[in-house]
């Protein structure tokens, strides 16, 4: 959250923080190790395969299972910059606009007010419904236009913080939390009929006390 609170306003609070789906995460290493599977069987057929061959005075076999490890290590460093990746990716929702965070070492950060926002798109497949994720798409009067979420992780949540902090916003309120609103609703009520009644009292008793 750090890096967020750097990002923020002067009075400007975080509503809600959103990011991809583990499920983009778990598909992409699971890729990754299907390779590294296939890389390693590739490597040991060839050592059986090219057990008598050589090339520059080393078996063939060997080197093609070198070259397979080598390959492997270079997936498995894919993975932990996927994860990484994964990690640093989010989608803030703050009283004031949406933010979109990308990059592990440089930085990428992209913001829409909510006073531009003129329409959201929500997007499920069937596997979105089933895992609670999908995309959505904030359509804003700047030039980009269109801003584009990628498989979020329960996009319903973040649609829903996101339409209740433009409601506020647009009402000039802020974003005010459940507590917080029914408190100031409560402070806005007319006195209640017992206090009305002791201020009779007094009047009747000022009176008594003049005559």
């Amino acid at each position: 959250m750090a890096f967020i609170d750097d990002l923020l306003a002067r009075g400007e609070q975080v509503v809600y923080v959103g990011r991809q789906h583990t499920f983009v995460l778990v598909s992409s290493i699971l890729t990754e190790l299907v390779l590294i599977g296939i890389l390693i069987a590739a490597g040991i057929a060839s050592r059986v395969a090219f057990a008598d061959s050589v090339l520059m005075g080393q078996p063939v076999g060997t080197l093609v299972m070198l070259v397979c490890v080598l390959i492997s290590v270079l997936i498995v460093i894919s993975a932990f910059m996927d994860y990484f990746r994964w990690n640093n990716e989010q989608y803030v929702v703050t009283d004031q606009r949406v933010l979109q965070i990308r990059g592990i070492f440089n930085k990428s950060v992209g913001d829409s007010s909510l006073e531009k926002i003129n329409d959201v798109l929500l997007t499920q497949s069937w596997l979105g419904r089933l895992f609670d994720f999908g995309n959505i798409e904030i359509i804003t009067g700047s030039d980009i236009g269109v801003n584009h979420l990628r498989s979020i992780a329960h996009p319903l949540e973040f649609k829903r913080a996101m339409m209740e902090a433009k409601q506020h916003y647009s009402r000039g309120f802020g974003y005010l939390d459940p507590q917080t609103l029914a408190a100031y609703v409560e402070s806005q009520r007319e006195p209640a009929p017992a206090q009305a009644e002791t201020i009779e009292q007094t009047l009747r008793r000022l009176t008594a006390m003049r005559e």
